[in-house]
């Protein structure tokens, strides 16, 4: 067993110290803590360490929330107070983006709350018991968590649900849960590599962020946070205000498609996942919006609209293929804003974009904290030429 004293934060948000001349990389730590940890990886030059006792807690850490954050693998960060949570998140991006050669400052978006806010999730299925829950830190094993911290009411309830059903296949790995801001909630069931309903739980919600029903399904996409995700919707119409004719790639099933709508003349959608597709043409036609195009099939194989001033791109974590790159700089739009869930492919893909000799400059950067608690962000940049 290993002693030592946490100096810094090091990316994902494992604390840093150093042993014999070897860096030591300690989830869980907060800088000042004197620890006790053991090797879990050693290599030539750092140690990956599992910590065992915090032998004197430094000023930076705080009283854990959760009694099952030592064995669940769902949080990162609860060992620190909100405020330092933020700013820890906020250096990690800064960083990021640095090493990719974009400075530009970040504008950082605090959760309105730090808890129960998820309302979007995927429960792991024990072989043995067939409880469900989380991964455990670093594990292919399930950790059962009875009162989860960060999950809302609608999950907590599909879970006691799940606790007593009789319709679970034998051979179910993982249930995707997804939750309303009303407290409904829907779920699908991951069988081998298809998705299962089960009967009496349905497998859609209809949510609403301030433009209107929004059907969604618990084994598409979905945003985790409601309350993050109305801050976004409302900054991206701000800078969207003077839009007329507007592509949105990646649209999924219509979040931010409903209220772009509002604001534009004409919106052309492109949506890969045909299920999602047809959801959105479902939302949009419930809401009475006629000036909304979406577009089946991979975004990489289709025409961008020739008549076009803005672009609103939503990608995977995969962040964006150059060919796509090149279709958005090759056309007419003016305003390019990318909402990203990984600062990594965003880094890399801003980059990319300011390469080009009539690309887009970097205008500003708002990360918002989606999922407070662990080091992930979402943050929103907006691009101009």
């Amino acid at each position: 067993m290993i002693s030592l004293v946490i100096e810094k934060y090091a990316p994902p948000g494992n604390g840093l110290g150093f042993y014999q001349d070897k860096a030591v990389f300690v989830p869980q730590t907060a800088v000042g803590d004197e620890v006790l940890l053991t090797i879990e990886k050693e290599k030539k030059r750092y140690i990956i360490g599992r910590l065992e006792e915090v032998v004197k807690p430094g000023s930076k850490r705080r009283k854990v929330p959760c009694p099952y954050y030592v064995v669940c693998g769902g949080c990162d960060l609860l060992h620190l107070s909100y405020s330092d949570q933020l700013a820890l998140k906020k250096e990690m991006l800064v960083q990021v983006l640095a090493g990719a050669g974009i400075l530009e400052a970040v504008n950082m978006v605090a959760a309105p709350s730090e808890f129960y806010y998820r309302h979007r999730a995927l429960f792991r299925s024990d072989h043995e018991t067939g409880d469900f829950g989380f991964l455990r830190r670093r594990s292919h094993q399930v950790a059962v968590v009875p009162d989860c911290l960060v999950l809302a009411q609608g999950l907590k309830n599909l879970l006691k649900e799940l606790a007593v059903s009789p319709d679970l296949p034998k051979k179910t790995t993982a249930c995707y849960g997804l939750a309303s801001s009303g407290g409904d909630f829907a779920a699908a069931v991951k069988v081998g590599r298809n998705f299962q309903v089960l009967p009496g739980i349905p497998e859609t919600v209809m949510e609403n962020y301030g433009f209107g029903d929004l059907e969604l399904a618990a084994s598409g996409f979905a945003q985790v946070n409601p309350a993050i995700t109305r801050l976004m919707i409302s900054d991206l119409l701000q800078y969207c205000v003077d839009v007329r004719e507007v592509s949105e790639l990646y649209g999924g099933s219509g979040t931010f498609s409903l209220p772009l709508a509002t604001i534009a003349r004409n919106l052309t959608v492109y949506e890969s996942d045909h299920a999602a597709a047809a959801r959105g043409r479902r939302n949009a036609a419930r809401n009475g919006l006629e000036n909304v195009r979406i577009v089946s099939g991979r975004v990489e194989k289709k025409a961008l609209p020739k008549a076009l001033d803005t672009l609103v791109v939503d990608p995977p974590r995969s962040g964006l293929q150059p060919v796509i790159i090149e279709k958005m700089v090759k056309s007419r739009a003016s305003q390019l804003v990318y909402i990203s869930c990984n600062p990594a492919t965003l880094a890399r893909d801003l980059a990319r974009l300011k390469a080009f000799d009539n690309g887009f400059t970097l205008d500003s950067l708002n990360a918002y904290d989606m999922y407070a608690g662990t080091t992930h962000l979402e943050v929103m940049a907006v691009l101009k030429r």
